[in-house]
């Protein structure tokens, strides 16, 4: 009988080390820190998302929050002259150290091989402490953690602790006050084009409605109903670039639509109309950045700003109106630091002050007093686009021996309820002027009287999102998608998503 107990114990011992080998090791990238480098934020987050993305494999999964984590990884990079290091360390979630690895190169074009191979030892070194395998004589032994038990990744959603526990089937990711389901939804065909812009224009007779997207030097015109059907086109010259697109109808019912042109770093804007099934060029060689929008979640009304000789932005926002040929302006608004066109929008309290809402160049949401002070600052990063202008930098020439790039942003839209509206793109490689960019999301806000609460927001895109539009007579959103970028022999292909809010 003990002879059969020893050998059913022997037997045994096997099969309970299965399971701690046989399970994915949940890992979480804390931090990264940047020395030595510019543009050190835009760095930091680069290096994280390069490495949670290697470390993705057999052996290892990176998820979104260090609560669901098995192991926590921190890591600094580091650059002395040519030379950089990047240096990380594993630790359990209870501050253990488990683990040290770094990988070092000669150039940035070995950083993302050089990461790939960090997050390789990162992964063989977990797996080996966790499956419990003996180290090498003479090497230390390392604490096996057993405070947790590996179980598979559940939801790939960040929540806090105000959403719900499981991951909602609707469209929308709400807080538990605000989870009413959102359900409907509608998918175009692919679209030849990868558009950077949307505008909306009018509903017609038969139920349809009129899209717009526009390309570097391109506005194709289509008819939304069971299908997107493109009706007109028109190209613009080599030497133009459409840097905005808006949709404004007149008080004979007629549709606006002002392209923001930049020829030879000078605006030359234009404004075409739709004439049966055909874009006609109405006014040409217009000064200004347009835009169209709803401030303060009030009537939908034109608004234009200037570009001087050395800012990229000049001058006030304002009101404008078209008389023919001619742009009249009115009512300028007093705009908050870094505050332009297209990087801001008003709302109103519950009192009814209104405040300002804008997109620092470094990506965060930024509210304003009507005293334009400082009220309230985001945590995360919002925007993001790869869609830019070029501008002489006669000031910086002879350091970055290349001309500025401006990049155009997200747009803020107001809902008539004090809704705040953002999108938010996230990329896997946005380093100064490289940005390209893997999914996107719209953000719906709120303002509680001391910062903005999150409402909902959707589904994260599985393409990069350059543009969206909130239709609030039809409750919809609007997403457009990149679903192939453009290359040499190719226009790339875009897509039309449009999701009904509840």
């Amino acid at each position: 009988m003990k002879k059969l107990l020893i050998l059913l114990a022997a037997l045994l011992i096997p099969l309970s080390v299965v399971p701690a080998s046989a399970v994915q090791i949940r890992v979480f990238v804390t931090d990264m820190n940047a020395l030595g480098v510019q543009n050190r934020d835009e760095m930091k987050a680069t290096l994280q998302m390069l490495l949670a993305s290697r470390l993705t494999g057999d052996k290892t999964i990176a998820v979104s929050s260090a609560g669901e984590a098995d192991v926590l990884v921190s890591g600094t990079y580091v650059t002395i002259g040519k030379i950089f290091s990047v240096d990380a360390l594993a630790k359990t979630a209870a501050g253990k150290t488990l683990t040290r690895a770094f990988v070092q190169g000669e150039s940035q074009d070995e950083l993302i091989p050089a990461v790939g191979k960090l997050a390789d030892k990162l992964s063989a070194d977990l797996a080996r402490i966790y499956s419990g395998a003996l180290p090498e004589a003479g090497t230390a032994v390392m604490p096996i953690p057993a405070a947790k038990t590996l179980t598979p990744v559940k939801s790939d959603f960040i929540k806090n602790e105000q959403q719900v526990n499981k991951t909602p089937a609707a469209e929308f990711i709400k807080p538990h006050d605000f989870e009413q389901g959102a359900a409907g939804g509608w998918l175009s065909k692919r679209l030849t084009g990868a558009a950077n812009l949307l505008a909306v224009g009018k509903t017609l007779l038969d139920g349809s409605r009129e899209i717009f997207l526009a390309e570097n030097r391109r506005l194709s015109y289509y008819r939304q109903s069971a299908d997107m059907k493109l009706v007109a086109e028109i190209e613009l010259g080599n030497s133009e670039k459409i840097l905005s697109l808006d949709t404004m109808e007149n008080g004979d019912g007629s549709l606006d639509i002002y392209l923001t042109i930049l020829r030879s770093e000078e605006l030359s804007s234009q404004v075409w109309q739709v004439k049966g099934d055909k874009l006609v060029l109405a006014v040409q060689n217009l000064p200004y950045f347009f835009r169209s929008f709803s401030l303060a979640g009030g009537p939908k009304k034109l608004y234009a700003q200037a570009m001087g000789r050395e800012e990229d932005f000049f001058s006030t926002v304002s009101e404008a109106v078209r008389n023919g040929s001619a742009i009249n302006l009115k009512n300028p608004i007093k705009m908050p630091r870094f505050g332009n066109i297209y990087g801001f929008n008003q709302f109103r309290d519950r009192d009814g002050t209104t405040h300002t809402i804008v997109i620092n160049p470094d990506g965060y949401l930024v509210v304003y007093s009507q005293e334009m002070k400082e009220m309230w600052r985001s945590n995360d990063k919002f925007g993001g686009s790869e869609l830019y202008f070029q501008k002489d930098d006669d000031a910086n020439v002879r350091v970055t021996g290349d001309k500025r790039w401006v990049f155009m942003n997200q747009r803020i839209q107001v809902s008539s309820k004090g809704e705040i509206l953002v999108g938010k793109n996230d990329g896997f490689w946005v380093l100064g002027n490289a940005r390209s960019y893997k999914k996107g999301a719209v953000y719906c806000f709120t303002w509680d009287g001391s910062s903005l609460s999150e409402k909902w927001r959707t589904r994260d895109t599985q393409n990069y999102m350059p543009d969206y539009q909130y239709d609030e007579a039809h409750n919809e959103l609007i997403i457009l998608q990149t679903v192939q970028r453009p290359g040499i022999t190719t226009r790339g292909a875009s897509s039309l998503a449009i999701k009904k809010v509840e």
